[in-house]
C-alpha cells in the first residue's frame, strides 16, 4: 500500500498548492471575510492531510519491502469510480447555474452515495435532504454566501 499513498499523498499536495496559489488572482475585498479565507483554509488543510498521507506510505514501504517491488495497481472498479464521479462533479456544475443549488444538490449527494455503494434508499434520500439542507444553511445565512438560485423562484 505504500506506493499508492506516496502517489495520492504527492498529487493531492499539488493540488492543495495548485488551489492555494490560485486565490493570489481572487479580488481583494476589506469589508468582510475576504474571498480567500475559505479556499486558503482547505487548501492548507488538505496539504496537512495529504503530508500525513506521504508520511504513512514512506513508513509503509520501509516496513513492507515487498511492496516496493509491486507495481502501482489501479482496480477496475476504483477507476469506474473515480471517472463517474468525475462526470457526475461535472454535471453538477454544469446544472446548478440553471436550476439552483436547492434543486441540484440532493441528487448530487444522492449520486455520490450511490457511487460508494450505499444500498439502502431511504438513508439516500435522508442524507441527501438533511447535507443539502445544512449546506444551505451554513452557506447562506451564516455566511451570507449567495447560492444559485433557479430562474422562476
Amino acid at each position: 500500500m505504500g506506493k499508492q499513498e506516496i502517489f495520492f499523498g504527492g498529487l493531492l499536495m499539488a493540488v492543495s498548492i495548485t488551489t492555494f496559489a490560485l486565490t493570489f488572482q481572487f479580488p481583494q475585498q476589506t469589508i468582510a471575510l475576504p474571498p480567500t479565507a475559505f479556499p486558503r483554509f482547505v487548501s492548507t488543510c488538505l496539504f496537512l492531510l495529504a503530508t500525513i498521507l506521504l508520511i504513512q506510505g514512506i513508513l509503509g514501504a520501509k516496513h513492507n519491502p515487498e511492496h516496493n517491488k509491486t507495481a502501482l495497481i489501479f482496480d477496475k472498479t476504483f477507476l469506474l469510480r473515480f471517472v463517474s464521479m468525475i462526470v457526475l462533479a461535472f454535471a453538477y456544475t454544469r446544472i446548478l447555474p440553471l436550476t439552483g443549488y436547492v434543486i441540484a444538490t440532493p441528487p448530487f449527494v444522492a449520486g455520490t452515495m450511490l457511487l460508494f455503494n450505499e444500498k439502502r434508499w431511504i438513508w439516500i434520500g435522508a442524507v441527501s435532504l438533511m447535507t443539502s439542507a445544512i449546506l444551505y444553511g451554513l452557506f447562506r445565512m451564516i455566511f451570507k454566501v449567495p447560492l444559485p438560485r433557479f430562474n422562476l423562484w
